[in-house]
């Protein structure tokens, strides 16, 4: 379930998504991009995450492969992916309590700003501690986040496919091709698919990774599936306008399928999605600056552990402390940005399965992706020509100077990693 809430909060985001395709072209991506995008990256951390379990992951993936120099730039781009990505959550907790507290009982203090971001830090304060107390506590977590999100979703769509059983309602989805719509449609159904490697940054601390991360991560691809596509599709049923398919509509389509009795159930699941999401996030997010410090590109502090729990508290802190300050702004639109440098960092981490392929034939790789070279250029290739497709209909449609905050946090892992080099020589 761990593997879930590093991926997936259920189907939240996918009203935002279907209201900018179309019901047509939104139930197209829910179906394709876990096999074109998704499926790659599963691959890719079952067979490396079974073979090289070390705390770091992905970063330890790379500097076998292709170096140090490429392992920092892989390292500090998820980084910085999971720092903005994490730091959102928090801000949607936020908004959520406020939202149930408001439309349930009155209460309208956390509306205001302050009382608002002391709302958020209490969430950080709270799943970090979670977090220094190691993955067994966040995995327990997990579960019960989980079922917080899956079971409302899972019961109004049970609901719904029952009624459809006694009277039939056509879903006949309509298609319509719109450049702009495609770009933030498939923006949001990619940023919904990726994380699958988060938790590789933690096979260190899991028991028997060799058997524990194929199984968990080619389950839960079906899994999330799932999950985003049965609401669709009944809530396409009974709730068919997807100009009303807006960003928090979930409680509106799910009383259209299954009566008002559900909508607190659904506000509860948003409430757990964004603790689960954050607090898978911090659990592999947590574990780069580790790693970056034990390489002496970070304060070496940082490479301390809980001597009782045998986490990196000191990452752990450094991360709940940003998320703090980050969380006091608010953050729209960057899920683009995310998506990008999620891409380009995924990139490298298959680019190394290629790379050890070759210089590691005799690696024993207790999950083997078969089919040879040709399934694995398939492997590198299908996320790269989604990547390459999303960016280019982007630049169509807003032009470049919507991509200069991306490029610019792309360009800053090279130019740190040979500042710090020179820095070290001369120091």
């Amino acid at each position: 379930m761990t593997v879930f809430c590093c991926v997936s909060g259920g189907p939240h985001g996918m009203e935002e998504m279907l209201k900018e395709t179309g019901a047509g072209m939104g139930l197209l991506l829910i179906l394709l991009i876990p096999i074109v995008w998704a499926l790659p990256d599963v691959l890719c951390t079952a067979e490396l995450a079974a073979a090289i379990p070390e705390e770091g992951g992905y970063v330890i993936w790379v500097r076998r492969a292709m170096g140090p120099f490429w392992s920092f730039v892989n390292g500090w781009w998820s980084w910085l992916y999971t720092l903005v990505d994490a730091a959102i959550y928090p801000v949607l907790f936020a908004t959520y309590v406020s939202k149930l507290l408001g439309s349930t009982l009155g209460i309208h203090v956390f509306d205001e700003k302050f009382a608002h971001w002391g709302l958020s830090l209490f969430m950080i304060l709270v799943f970090t501690t979670l977090n220094v107390r190691g993955t067994r506590e966040v995995g327990r977590a997990s579960v019960v986040f989980a079922a917080l999100i899956i079971g409302p979703f899972l019961l109004f769509s049970l609901i719904g496919l029952g009624r459809l059983a006694v009277h039939p309602v056509p879903i006949v989805p309509s298609f319509a091709f719109d450049r702009g719509a495609l770009s933030a449609g498939l923006s949001l159904a990619m940023w919904n698919y990726l994380g699958w490697d988060a938790l590789s940054t933690v096979a260190e601390e899991v028991e028997d990774p060799a058997r524990a991360y194929p199984r968990a991560m080619i389950g839960g691809i079906g899994i999330v599936t799932l999950v985003y596509l049965l609401p669709v599709l009944t809530g396409l049923a009974f709730y068919p306008d997807v100009s009303k398919w807006i960003e928090g509509a979930w409680p509106d389509i799910a009383e259209a399928v299954a009566g008002r009795w559900i909508r607190v159930p659904i506000a509860i699941a948003g409430i757990a999605s964004v603790i689960g999401l954050f607090t898978s996030s911090l659990l592999g997010s947590s574990r780069i600056p580790f790693v970056l410090a034990a390489e002496r590109f970070l304060p070496q502090p940082l490479v301390a552990l809980h001597p009782r729990f045998g986490t990196p508290y000191r990452a752990l802190i450094l991360c709940g402390i940003v998320f703090g300050v980050l969380a006091f702004g608010s953050f729209t639109d960057l899920v683009t940005v995310n998506v990008v440098l999620y891409a380009a960092a995924l990139a490298l981490e298959l680019a190394s399965l290629l790379v050890l392929r070759v210089k590691e034939p005799d690696l024993p790789r207790p999950f083997r992706i078969r089919g040879g070279w040709p399934v694995l250029a398939l492997v590198f290739l299908m996320p790269m020509l989604v990547l390459g497709l999303l960016v280019s209909l982007s630049v169509k449609e807003d032009g470049w100077a919507k991509q200069e905050l991306t490029g610019a946090i792309l360009v800053s892992g090279p130019i740190i990693y040979v500042g710090v080099r020179r820095w070290q020589k001369t120091a």
